[in-house]
């Protein structure tokens, strides 16, 4: 057979198996804690990103009885330039990051098509045709994966940046600590949904892959591993626009 199973020590485990062949654990409950951390990744960022929705643009309710009594003393209507004026800049930031996600993800499509393109005639003449295929399909996967992870961090920056001007009405130090939990949960949310995502497609795409490949031997199995490096990749080359082209626009 080409899979062999001993619940022995490692060593005889090993030694159990004929030339060629892959020892076989508890397949499921691996399957199962990846399906499940996937979506623990998941489920928590939507929590983060409820706790930062929770904050409202509103600076009135963040400053304190004094400040209020004074501006009211003075006759002055502070507090609605001021979320006027908030709300303002927020949309305007807002519609340029959709502005600019849009263009660099159109830069980022055609890139993908091109280097997958290139991907296929470089493995097929070294790997041949069908590994060519299941390689592009991984980049591809990979970088749609990564565009939006992009998106999703993107569009939680804008989402928080306000949020965190309003935490930043208090007095020191309460307003240090309500903009830090604000940045830091919205942060959060970007990475918990990066992990979760990218591990659930993963798996999906080894599972998908999986049957075209003789997966019972060592060389199908690392036939279909070298294939799946495509998604690695696929996300670090989108990644590369993301950095370079989001840190450019952040900054500027």
């Amino acid at each position: 057979r080409a899979r062999c199973h001993d619940p022995a020590t490692p060593t005889a485990f090993m030694a159990s198996c004929p030339a060629g062949a892959l020892p076989v654990g508890p397949t499921i409950g691996a399957e199962s804690l990846i399906i499940i951390t996937g979506l623990i990744g998941i489920f928590f960022a939507l929590f983060l990103h409820r706790r930062v929705a929770a904050v409202r643009l509103d600076v009135a309710q963040e400053e304190d009885e004094t400040m209020m009594m004074s501006v009211k003393e003075a006759g002055q209507n502070q507090t609605f330039e001021q979320n006027e004026r908030l709300r303002e800049l927020y949309a305007a930031i807002s519609n340029g990051a959709n502005s600019f996600l849009f263009s660099e993800y159109k830069l980022c499509t055609v890139f993908v098509v091109f280097l997958a393109g290139v991907i296929v005639g470089l493995v097929s003449w070294s790997s041949g045709r069908e590994t060519a295929i299941f390689t592009a399909t991984s980049f591809v996967v990979g970088a749609l994966t990564s565009m939006l992870s992009g998106y999703i961090g993107m569009r939680v920056a804008v989402f928080s940046n306000a949020r965190c001007t309003v935490g930043a009405v208090k007095p020191a130090p309460h307003g240090w600590t309500e903009s830090f939990n604000t940045a830091f949960r919205a942060g959060g949310v970007m990475g918990f949904s990066l992990c979760g995502l990218a591990l659930l497609c993963l798996y999906a795409l080894v599972v998908f892959l999986a049957p075209s490949f003789s997966w019972g031997t060592t060389a199908g199995a690392m036939k279909l591993f070298d294939c799946i490096a495509g998604f690695g990749l696929g996300g670090s080359a989108v990644a590369m626009f993301g950095r370079v082209g989001g840190g450019i626009y952040t900054k500027a």
